[in-house]
């Protein structure tokens, strides 16, 4: 996957890689790692969503980002309806990301994290969120083909591909899961749909954008403090 996500490798190929959904989630298929994480953690590798178990971590300011706040509001979510945002396939303007926790450790996001960010400094602040509302209807998608045709049924069509019209998702979905088997068949590649071809995705970890709020309470679990000088 890191091979054809590489800019340079995409240039050198004159452009991103163009597949078949079908063919991309064979391979995905075949995958040794995910055969083990689905034993373990199958709702993190095909779903469906695990609502019980749903992290958001805040992390400390940044030169770049000096508003940021590592606490969660409700006031400050920010809805796809009537927001001018970019077009893109992870949208990071509006909504809110959770990722799903490991029964017996932290979530993608946090092991990401512990793997060293200078973009999100300490202390990071994990949330357990408590996805209650019955009406919160999830989007699941476990691969490159349930991901084209997400695409192709809300399509957004900018600068010569293809983007999902999240305003248009909004209307029916409260939240989109992408699950790893998706993240696997889909990063970094393009696929036809009936408007042209996708932009390429990056999710880069099992997550849900949430495009309402759907929680019935929010609770802080962890704080982790700055680094030792």
């Amino acid at each position: 996957m890191s091979l054809w996500t590489e800019p340079e490798t995409a240039a050198q190929t004159g452009g991103r890689i163009v597949i078949e959904p079908a063919d991309a989630d064979e391979v995905a298929d075949h995958c040794v790692l995910l055969r083990h994480l689905v034993r373990d953690e199958p709702s993190l590798v095909r779903g469906p969503l695990d609502r019980t178990r749903q992290h958001w971590i805040g992390a400390g300011p940044h030169e770049l980002m000096p508003s940021r706040r590592p606490t969660l509001a409700r006031e400050r979510f920010t809805t796809p309806r009537g927001v001018s945002v970019p077009p893109s396939t992870k949208p990071f303007h509006l909504g809110l990301y959770t990722c799903t926790a490991q029964r017996n450790g932290p979530g993608m996001w946090r092991m990401y994290l512990d793997q060293g960010s200078n973009l999100h400094p300490r202390p990071w602040h994990t949330w357990e969120l408590q996805v209650a509302d019955p009406a919160a209807a999830v989007l699941e998608i476990t691969g490159a083909s349930e991901w084209a045709a997400f695409v192709g049924r809300y399509p957004l069509v900018h600068g010569g591909a293809v983007f999902p019209d999240w305003d248009k998702v909004a209307q029916d979905y409260a939240g989109v899961h992408v699950t790893l088997r998706a993240i696997l068949a889909t990063q970094g590649f393009r696929f036809p749909v009936k408007d042209g071809l996708t932009a390429p995705p990056y999710w880069d970890i099992e997550s849900v954008l949430w495009l309402r709020w759907s929680f019935s309470s929010i609770r802080l679990v962890e704080v982790t403090p700055p680094s030792a000088s």
